[in-house]
């Protein structure tokens, strides 16, 4: 059985989740929903919001940041690159990719175009982020090194997956959604630090919609565009790890997906969170800092080791900056610490000059070690790693803290509330989920 044989029987006939998995999901869709509220204002979700506005369309789906709907392709793009602009949504570590930007943008736009339930939407996010993150772990880390951007690539078959679920499209023309989603999945990790990284989002999720509603028009793609001779995964340096689909439909992989509690790229965390214990414990001011290493996988240093950042968006990727930002007592976890002028503050770039960061086999792409000396000759250091995951519980409040700093209390409980209830209602699922 092909590939992409083996992910259609899947989407269309998947197995029922447990109720830990659905509590993975509702968390996720807060999350999501709230990322996306949050990143309303960006200036890459203002700029690619305008241009859908000018193109126009007819009024299908919810859209972040618009009184007016738009076509579901249009939603689902403007809904992806917002919800991705702040680099504050989830990732999933095995796969290396961040599924509910790309799955839920896809899902939601065309639940609000057909009138889906809560219920139907989480259903399919779930196959779509399932999916999503099993092609990923299938594509592989030399995909990723290779400079793919996996939220990008998996993520849009991902999205291809949600959708069909929701639709209810047959074997074959989810396989054919799938074959035409290999011509369109893409990404490429030059763009981090930069608009163009949400924007991957944004385009996979609008993949998703179209390479469904193409498939149910009738159009006619590579049986196995994943792994035919010449398909995606020969052209696009995969792995083709086959144990990526080990378990598929009896198996949820979205319960080991991690929420974001630091405002930047997820590979700093792990390195955050250790210099938050180290800072805490020994009472650390900046100027009794002589020196401060900082030790991570190899693979992270063409990722968030920008080195001079100049923009808010660079500071997101850049260690030395981030560890100056902690170490003044600047809160990570707050959006409005990241602005251009934190970047060029002169007490920020003195001591983020005093920052080195080792490459160090030692430490697995979830783990950090940081090492500092004091002006007084002393050494200090501490480690994190963050797949150690927490308990159900402490997941939810940290998610719903999360939230209430994001949108607001008020809107938090309200949204919660309708997520977890499940409700059929008059009103569309995007007026439920998509905040003005």
């Amino acid at each position: 059985m092909s590939i992409t044989e083996k992910l259609s029987n899947f989407i269309c006939a998947p197995a029922a989740p447990t109720p830990e998995v659905v509590q993975i999901v509702d968390l996720c869709l807060l999350d999501w929903a709230s990322v996306l509220y949050a990143g309303r204002h960006e200036p890459v979700a203002r700029l690619v919001r305008e241009q859908v506005m000018h193109d126009g369309g007819k009024e299908e789906s919810q859209v972040s940041g618009l009184k007016r709907r738009l076509p579901a392709r249009a939603a689902s793009l403007v809904n992806g690159v917002t919800s991705h602009a702040l680099d504050y949504d989830d990732t999933h570590f095995a796969s290396l990719g961040h599924p509910s930007v790309t799955v839920f943008p896809a899902v939601v736009a065309m639940a609000d175009r057909i009138g889906a339930s809560m219920q139907q939407v989480k259903h399919a996010a779930l196959i779509g982020a399932d999916t999503a993150i099993r092609v990923g772990i299938w594509l592989g880390r030399n995909h990723y090194r290779k400079g793919f951007h996996i939220t990008g690539t998996a993520g849009a078959f991902g999205a291809t997956a949600g959708v069909a679920h929701l639709l209810g499209l047959s074997k074959v023309q989810t396989q054919m959604a799938l074959g035409m989603t290999a011509s369109m999945a893409s990404g490429v990790k030059a763009q981090f630090g930069t608009m163009a990284k949400p924007m991957h989002a944004g385009l996979a999720a609008c993949a998703g919609v179209d390479a469904v509603l193409w498939a149910k028009a009738g159009v006619v793609a590579a049986k196995d565009g994943l792994a035919e001779p010449q398909g995606f995964a020969a052209t696009h340096y995969a792995e083709c790890d086959d144990l990526a689909f080990k378990g598929l439909g009896q198996r949820y992989l979205l319960p080991e997906v991690s929420h974001k509690f630091h405002a930047c790229c997820h590979g700093t965390h792990a390195m955050l969170e250790a210099l938050q214990d180290l800072r805490k414990a020994h009472k650390l001011m900046p100027e009794n800092i002589r020196s401060l290493q900082i030790f991570v996988h190899p693979q992270y240093l063409d990722i968030c080791n920008i080195y001079e950042p100049r923009t808010n968006l660079e500071a997101k990727f850049s260690y030395r900056q981030l560890a100056a930002m902690l170490l003044y007592g600047l809160p990570t976890n707050r959006l409005d610490s990241f602005t251009d002028a934190i970047c060029s503050d002169s007490d920020i770039r003195d001591l983020r000059s005093r920052v080195t960061v080792q490459p160090d086999l030692a430490f697995s792409e979830t783990s950090a070690k940081v090492v500092i000396q004091t002006t007084k000759g002393k050494y200090l250091s501490a480690e994190h790693d963050f797949s150690r995951p927490f308990n159900l519980s402490v997941r939810e409040q940290k998610v719903l803290s999360k939230s209430d700093s994001l949108i607001g209390k008020k809107h938090r409980i309200k949204l919660w509330s309708c997520i977890k209830r499940e409700e059929e209602s008059d009103i569309r699922i995007g007026a439920l989920l998509i905040l003005p």
